[in-house]
């Protein structure tokens, strides 16, 4: 094997060591953090913040009536039933990051993952 190639392989070497040292100390950062919330508010006003480490589930009582139906399980919040018509809020998932939102606009919920 010629130098430069002997060279090469040691590069890729120390690349994927410092990449698996960077993916653990993610990891380890990520489970050193609280536990997630969702909050949960109906016309711009927070009615409740649930943990996400906690299974839950709720019945929400929207603006005008409307209802939706959150379950939290295994880390994540989702609406599995809802009154409005055209069910987008069911259809948007699992939500468990920072960030993400679940949104039905008819009954004027919002869920948040802080």
């Amino acid at each position: 094997m010629d130098r430069k190639s002997r060279n090469s392989l040691f590069l890729a070497a120390a690349l994927l060591a410092l990449a698996a040292l960077g993916y653990g100390g993610w990891r380890l950062a990520a489970a050193s953090r609280p536990a997630a919330t969702a909050e949960i508010s109906v016309d711009g006003t927070v009615i409740r913040e649930c943990p996400l480490d906690q299974d839950l589930d709720l019945i929400i009582e929207g603006s005008d009536g409307g209802t939706n139906h959150l379950v939290i399980e295994n880390g994540s919040a989702r609406i599995t039933e809802a009154s409005c018509p055209d069910k987008l809020c069911v259809r948007q998932g699992a939500a468990s990051e920072t960030g993400q939102t679940i949104v039905c606009l008819p009954n004027r919920v919002i869920v948040t993952i802080r």
